[in-house]
């Protein structure tokens, strides 16, 4: 019940805080809201957000999705913070799109060994402070097919362990300050009608990133990133989503750049790192639906797991989470939502998950 009455809180002082901040006369938005959630991995968190929503060009220009810059921090009862910038940026007619990330990051978590076989007791604590930016700009070069130049910078300037315990004895790169710089490619095809809350159309990306010391980098590495995405009108208003995500990584890969399971936007109720390995896969499915006035609900489901050449993917080590959660639109005409989901998983762990916007 506190958990309730603290999201019911939250939930009334961004409903009238963002019906005062929009102006329909023009061609912005403007969001700010307090951050108060529950994650398995930080525990109480709260910080505070704010967005910019705008149109490159006229409001009611339909060929053009609105862009979001945002900007959030976050401090955890657990000791950690992080601060970012975020933007994704649809320029007139969308014969360029541009996203942008950039982060710092003072993260102690767990940390459990490298693969599927890990146990619960493993569990050890490590802390690890990095700086990161990463642009990637996206040319349409036919319809809705569009190819991109992708740039990545990420500098892990403390890492922190216990000699002599998993997190010294794992067979891994970075554990010692590093940096990594790379260049790569995307190609995509985007036929969703909204960027924000689709209810139809596919989405399909290839991204394809090169590390090398040549150009700084520590390590020299590759990374290769599909994500497909599908959205079905079913009846009413109702929407089924689907995601397949695989990130595979080669080379001598720095443990940071590790695929991870879990977390808000993947198998949401794990742990994000309780499995970690060179690759990963995961498929999830959600039913979104309206309710009344200004909230709907959703409903998701997920399976994956990790894998590499020493610890193939197995389907009988498949990993599952599953739950459910509400939706506050915060931007009506752009179905910007306010996200609350719980996920479970009935062995290793479960988590309540705040933020705005959609998983995928």
């Amino acid at each position: 019940m506190k958990n309730l009455s603290i999201i019911l809180s939250v939930l009334t002082s961004v409903t009238c805080f963002s019906q005062r901040l929009q102006d329909t006369s023009r061609n912005v938005n403007f969001l700010a809201l307090p951050v108060i959630f529950r994650t398995p991995e930080t525990g109480w968190a709260y910080g505070a957000t704010g967005s910019i929503a705008f149109k490159t060009t006229h409001r009611n220009d339909t060929l053009t999705r609105t862009s979001v810059i945002q900007a959030t921090g976050i401090w955890t009862e657990r000791g950690q913070n992080l601060q970012g910038l975020d933007a994704t940026i649809y320029f007139p007619k969308e014969n360029y799109i541009f996203y942008f990330q950039s982060s710092h990051t003072y993260f102690p978590e767990n940390f459990w060994g490298i693969g599927t076989k890990t146990q619960d007791e493993w569990a050890e604590r490590y802390v690890y402070e990095q700086f990161q930016i990463s642009p990637h700009i996206k040319k349409k070069i036919y319809k809705r097919l569009f190819i991109g130049l992708i740039a990545d910078y990420q500098n892990v300037f403390k890492v922190a362990y216990s000699p002599g315990g998993v997190f010294d004895s794992a067979k891994v790169s970075g554990k010692s300050p590093y940096q990594i710089a790379g260049a790569g490619l995307s190609l995509s095809y985007d036929t969703r009608n909204k960027a924000f809350w689709p209810t139809k159309g596919f989405f399909v990306q290839s991204t394809f990133t090169g590390y090398n010391k040549n150009i700084g980098s520590s390590y020299d590495f590759t990374k290769w990133i599909v994500d497909v995405r599908f959205y079905q009108h079913l009846f009413l208003k109702h929407v089924l989503a689907v995601q397949f995500y695989n990130y595979s990584t080669f080379g001598n890969t720095p443990v940071r750049n590790y695929a991870a399971i879990g977390g808000q936007d993947n198998l949401r109720g794990f742990y994000r790192g309780r499995f970690r390995d060179k690759n990963a896969a995961t498929v999830i499915a959600e039913f979104r639906a309206p309710i009344i006035w200004k909230l709907g609900v959703c409903l998701f489901g997920g399976v994956g797991n990790v894998y590499s050449t020493q610890n193939p993917f197995v389907k009988n080590d498949l990993l599952y989470s599953f739950g459910g959660g509400l939706r506050l639109t915060i931007l009506e005409r752009d179905k910007l939502n306010l996200r609350i989901d719980y996920g479970y998983h009935n062995k290793y762990n479960s988590g309540l998950y705040v933020t705005i916007g959609e998983s995928f």
